[in-house]
C-alpha cells in the first residue's frame, strides 16, 4: 500500500477544486454587444437603446444597468426583472421604459421618451451575474432642425448694408453661411451662437453687403448629423423699398443715469411719426437673443428674455400708435450698466437707436483705522464699500494737498459693488489727514478726517476711564469686606 503525504493530497484537492471553479467560471462568462452604428433620434421623439449578450441566455436573474458616466448614477437599473427606480438619475425618472420581449434570449431594450438635447452622448449597457460583469458602449446622437433662417436688413453702415440672419431651435450647433446669387460663399462679419434653456441653439450671423443696389443673398443653416439644411433668400433692393426703411429710430441724446436700486426708463420713437402697433420692438444689449425685452403686436414675449431681466422690465406703450415706446427697468443693478439698443422691425427690416445707461452706487462713509508699526510708524487704513463704478480715492493733508497712498486694494462683491481699502504710512507724531471717495459720474464725495494727536488723546481718555472703573470696583470690594 502506497502512502501519500497529507500535504500532497491537499495540493491535489486544491488543484482539482480550482479546475472545477475555472471550468464553471468559463462556462458562465459572456460578452455584451451593442449597436455598431450610433442611434439617431430627433428632439421630442423616442429613442430605443438595445444590447444583448452572447452566448444567448435569459437575463431575468441578472442585474442590467444603463448609465452615462458613473455606474452609481444610472439611467435605469433592472434587478430580477424589476426596475430599481430609487437609484435612478432624476432627469430620467418617468422618461424611460424597459421592453422585455427579448429578455429570455439575452436581449434588452431601453426606450427614452421625449428625447432632449441633454440626452445626446455615450451610454453604457452593463450585465452583472454574481461577481462577473461585462458591458458595451453605444452612442445616442440627438439632432433637430430648427426654424428657417430669417434675414433682417439692419440699416446701412459705412461699408455697405448690414444683414442679420437669425434662427432658433437647432441641435447640435449648426453650420451657418451666406451665399450670393451664383452660389459663392460670402464672408460673415460676426457670429453669435448660443444655447437656450432647453439646450437648443440660437444663431445670429451678420453680413455686410457693399453693392446693395443689385444684390440677392441667401442664408443657409445646415445640420451635419441630419445632413439637411434650411435656407432663405433676400432681395436687398426690394427690402430697401419697405416702409420702415424710410424711418429712423431716435433715442435719448444723452446717457441715462440711475442709482443702484432705483428704477429707470428710456424712450425711443420713430421719425417721422408712424404707428408701431404691428411692429416687433426689441430692446437688446449686444445681440438680438436673448433680449432685455421683446414686444410683438402689442404683447411681451417672455420666452426670449434674458434671465436677469425677468420680472424687472415694463414696456410703456401708451403712445405706440405714434411710434413712441418707453422701457422701464426696475431696481437697477451694476450689471445693467452699459449700452442698449432699441430695434423696431417690420417686414424683415430693422431700424435702431442706441442708449447708454450709467448705473452709479454711492458707497458707505469711509472708516479710518490705525495700526502701530515697528520703528514708530503709523499705518492708516481707510475703507468703504458699496461703490459703482470704481470710485476715485484720495488722501489729503490739512491744507487740502494730495498725499500719495502707500497701497490700495479694490474688490467686487457678488452684486458687482466695489469695496475699497487704501493705506497711508506716516511717522509724524501729530498729523491731520482726510480720506475721500468720489464717484466719477456724480459730483459727490464722502470723506473721513483723522487726527493723530486727537487719536492719542482719545486713547488716553479711554485708559483713564478704564483705570477709574477698576479703582471704583476695588473700593467697592474693600467696603464689602469691612462690612
Amino acid at each position: 500500500m502506497v502512502n501519500f503525504p497529507v500535504s500532497s493530497l491537499s495540493g491535489v484537492a486544491a488543484s482539482f477544486f480550482f479546475f472545477i471553479l475555472l471550468t464553471r467560471r468559463q462556462s458562465d462568462d459572456f460578452r455584451v454587444l451593442g449597436p455598431a452604428q450610433p442611434i439617431l433620434a430627433r428632439v421630442g421623439e423616442d429613442a430605443l437603446l438595445t444590447c444583448h449578450i452572447l452566448p444567448k441566455r435569459t437575463v431575468m436573474h441578472m442585474e442590467v444597468r444603463w448609465y452615462r458616466l458613473e455606474p452609481d448614477a444610472p439611467v435605469c437599473v433592472l434587478r430580477e426583472g424589476a426596475e430599481a427606480t430609487e437609484v435612478q438619475m432624476e432627469e430620467y425618472r418617468g422618461r424611460v421604459e424597459w421592453l422585455e420581449d427579448g429578455v429570455a434570449e439575452g436581449r434588452v431594450a431601453l426606450k427614452i421618451r421625449n428625447v432632449q438635447p441633454s440626452d445626446s452622448g455615450q451610454y453604457q449597457c452593463r450585465f452583472q451575474e454574481g461577481i462577473y460583469c461585462a458591458e458595451a458602449s453605444l452612442l445616442l446622437e440627438v439632432a433637430d432642425l430648427g426654424s428657417a433662417p430669417n434675414i433682417h436688413l439692419e440699416g446701412s453702415v459705412e461699408s455697405g448694408v448690414q444683414l442679420v440672419c437669425t434662427a432658433k431651435g437647432w441641435f447640435p450647433e449648426p453650420q451657418v453661411y451666406w451665399e450670393d446669387l451664383q452660389g459663392e460663399e460670402l464672408l460673415t462679419v460676426s457670429e453669435h451662437h448660443v444655447q437656450d434653456e432647453d439646450g437648443l441653439f440660437y444663431v445670429e450671423d451678420t453680413l455686410v453687403v457693399r453693392n446693395a443696389s443689385a444684390e440677392t443673398v441667401s442664408c443657409v443653416i445646415y445640420n451635419p448629423i441630419l445632413n439637411e439644411e434650411k435656407r432663405s433668400v433676400l432681395d436687398i433692393p426690394e427690402k430697401l423699398q419697405t416702409e420702415l426703411a424710410f424711418l429712423k429710430v431716435i433715442g435719448p441724446s444723452r446717457p441715462v443715469l440711475v442709482r443702484v436700486g432705483e428704477d429707470t426708463q428710456f424712450t425711443c420713437h420713430l421719425s417721422p411719426e408712424a404707428n408701431a402697433q404691428s411692429m416687433e420692438v426689441r430692446w437688446v444689449r449686444s445681440h438680438h437673443y436673448p433680449a432685455v425685452h421683446v414686444h410683438v403686436d402689442g404683447d411681451p414675449v417672455s420666452g426670449e428674455q434674458m434671465a436677469e431681466y425677468r420680472g424687472r422690465t415694463v414696456l410703456v406703450s401708451d403712445a405706440i400708435q405714434e411710434g413712441r415706446l418707453t422701457l422701464q427697468i426696475l431696481h437697477a443693478r451694476p450689471s445693467d450698466d452699459g449700452q442698449y439698443r432699441c430695434l423696431f422691425e417690420k417686414d424683415g427690416v430693422y431700424q435702431e437707436a442706441s442708449v447708454d445707461l450709467k448705473v452709479v452706487g454711492l458707497g458707505s462713509p469711509p472708516l479710518i483705522t490705525t495700526e502701530r508699526l515697528k520703528g514708530g510708524d503709523t499705518r492708516l487704513m481707510c475703507s468703504s464699500h458699496g461703490w459703482f463704478p470704481q470710485p476715485h480715492v484720495q488722501w489729503r493733508d490739512m491744507d487740502g494737498k494730495p498725499i500719495p497712498a502707500f497701497s490700495e486694494a479694490m474688490t467686487q462683491d457678488s452684486h458687482g459693488l466695489f469695496h475699497v481699502e487704501t493705506y497711508l504710512v506716516t511717522n509724524i507724531s501729530a498729523v491731520n489727514v482726510t480720506c475721500s471717495f468720489s464717484s466719477p459720474l456724480l459730483s459727490e464725495e464722502k470723506t473721513a478726517t483723522f487726527s493723530l494727536s486727537e487719536s492719542k488723546m482719545t486713547f488716553l481718555w479711554k485708559i483713564l476711564l478704564i483705570l477709574g472703573l477698576l479703582l471704583a470696583a476695588l473700593i467697592g470690594l474693600i467696603r464689602r469686606k469691612k462690612l
